[in-house]
């Protein structure tokens, strides 16, 4: 009788356990903003439906841009922020890139133009070289 008993309480407490893990995850999960109503439901004592909440594209992503720790223990990719942070990069480099592209041919226009002033002040055809008549 006492077996049975002991058996009891620990399928009990083991409920209890899972029961405040997934507590926990909720609350977590709550904090982010606007991703409350979004939590799928679960049943006592069994854990959370991270395939739910991975099929949630909306909850999964929210949970991905603002807290990658509790993506990765769900179970998804916690690799935003990182992508984010070479995205930003890239896109840097490129605004860096077509500045110095801009400044090159500003320098080049410039250039051009003042050989076709001197050419004009000289009496001379830019195009050709050759003396006006």
């Amino acid at each position: 009788m006492n077996d049975i008993n002991y058996q009891i309480d620990q399928a009990h407490a083991a409920a209890e356990a899972v029961k405040d893990q997934v507590h926990q995850i909720e609350a977590k999960t709550a904090a982010i903003p606007g991703a409350a109503r979004m939590i799928p439901l679960s049943q006592y004592g069994k854990d959370t439906d991270r395939q739910a909440v991975a099929r949630n594209l909306t909850l999964r992503s929210m949970i991905e841009r603002q807290d990658p720790a509790l993506a990765a223990f769900l179970g998804f990719g916690s690799d935003v922020p990182r992508r984010e942070a070479e995205d930003t990069a890239q896109r840097q480099a490129l605004i860096e890139r077509m500045a110095q592209l801009s400044v090159q041919t500003r320098q080049q226009n410039q250039a051009a133009q003042l050989g076709r002033e001197r050419c004009n002040i000289a009496g001379i055809t830019p195009l050709t070289r050759q003396r006006r008549l």
